[in-house]
């Protein structure tokens, strides 16, 4: 008889638009992130000395380079010579860095200062002038530390 009553009063609330509730729960989760910081070295262009022997230097160019970082992570320079006497031409020069900053995630772009002594004789056996092209020891490698 309880049976034949609990169905006909299921069938009567399905009538009338009576519903049953539904129940709700909810949980909670992390979302980790794990962000390994990093650095790109755009290289620096090369650096140009005009200089007339015994006079000094008449243009001095290049050297612009550029880092971009993960954003407030610090970073240095550094150089691996500053000071430096060009095995073919015999000039002496030295090379500045620029103070570095933390990153910020976007490109920051910076120079190398180049800058040789005036009153410098040098060597060159050709009249005009000379290069260093064929010199063991022009090329400067910058490091970036972070």
């Amino acid at each position: 008889m309880k049976k034949i009553l609990l169905a006909s009063a299921a069938a009567i609330g399905l009538l009338f638009g009576v519903s049953a509730q539904a129940g709700t729960t909810t949980g909670n989760f992390n979302v980790n992130i794990n962000l390994t910081s990093n650095c790109i070295l755009v290289a620096p262009t090369d650096i140009n000395i005009d200089y007339t022997s015994l006079v000094g230097v008449t243009a001095n160019t290049g050297g612009a380079f550029s880092v971009t970082c993960t954003g407030s992570l610090p970073y240095t320079f550094a150089l691996d010579q500053t000071a430096v006497t060009d095995a073919v031409v015999g000039i002496a020069y030295t090379l500045t860095l620029p103070a570095a900053v933390a990153g910020t995630g976007a490109s920051q772009g910076y120079t190398i200062t180049a800058a040789a002594v005036a009153g410098q004789a040098g060597t060159c056996a050709t009249l005009g002038g000379c290069t260093n092209a064929a010199s063991g020891n022009k090329q400067r490698t910058l490091t970036v530390t972070f």
